[in-house]
């Protein structure tokens, strides 16, 4: 009975050794897969520290991007406002100077215009008739009105004399149209309207013949200087200088002329 028991326990104890030797085997198993796992988990925790990190870099190149297009935002609106500003400021350089030369222009036009009529003189207030004969009409007035000597006044060549129509105002009283006189000689004219002063008190005036806007001017400082007599006693006299034309006074002959009023006719 002895020998059957023993070769039990050897069969128990060769098995219980065989289960022991598999559970070592399991277990190193199971510590290889761990050590895996952990080493995996390991892996993953790495990985996603780097993600993270890669994340916050990206952001932070975000952000840094974002305040360049900014910067360049502004740069551009910076640029937009100088090339607005430039494009403005030529504009109106390009105005002032196109205005300039239209002034230069219409001064020029008009100097040519004051020169072409730089023999003219003009007559208002002659007595009118409707069956004139204009050049007795001219020689009433230099001998009789402008107190020049008859064999002068007979010696002034002519190059033209009519009458021009005058505007009428409604209402008011027919006046005598204005005669212009054509000058061969500037001297000639010149002497012409140097005998005005003997118009004084009457209704009869000889000036300059002048472009319509000096005229016009030469009009506006009559009236000017009309009331000025009346008013303030003082002498008036209307010059153009250029194609200005001024308005001067004084009290006297003995003291100087001095501007009262002036039209720049361009």
């Amino acid at each position: 009975m002895a020998s059957p028991s023993n070769t039990t326990m050897e069969d128990l104890k060769t098995l219980i050794l065989a289960v022991d030797s598999k559970v070592n085997k399991f277990n190193e198993k199971l510590d290889t897969i761990e050590n895996k796992f952990s080493n995996l988990v390991q892996e993953v925790k790495q990985d996603v520290k780097q993600v993270k990190l890669e994340v916050s870099e990206t952001g932070q190149a975000l952000k840094e991007l974002r305040q360049d297009h900014d910067e360049l935002q502004r740069g551009v609106e910076a640029m937009e406002l100088n090339v607005q500003s430039l494009e403005v400021e030529k504009f109106e350089s390009m105005r002032q100077s196109f205005e300039t030369d239209m002034k230069n222009l219409k001064e020029k036009q008009l100097l040519l215009e004051k020169h072409d009529r730089k023999y003219n003189a003009l007559v208002y207030g002659m007595p009118e008739k409707s069956d004139e004969n204009i050049w007795k009409v001219i020689d009433d007035l230099m001998i009789n009105y402008l107190k020049m000597e008859k064999p002068k006044a007979e010696s002034f060549p002519f190059a033209n004399a009519h009458r021009i129509p005058a505007r009428q105002n409604s209402g008011e009283k027919k006046r005598p149209n204005p005669i212009i006189i054509r000058f061969i000689h500037y001297a000639d004219k010149e002497l012409f309207l140097s005998h005005g002063s003997h118009l004084a008190g009457k209704n009869i005036r000889i000036v300059d013949d002048l472009p319509p806007c000096m005229k016009e001017a030469r009009n506006e400082l009559a009236k000017i200087a009309y009331k000025i007599r009346s008013d303030e006693k003082l002498k008036t006299r209307i010059r153009h200088l250029g194609v200005t034309v001024i308005l001067e006074t004084r009290t006297s002959s003995r003291d100087q002329w001095h501007i009262r009023k002036q039209f720049c006719c361009c």
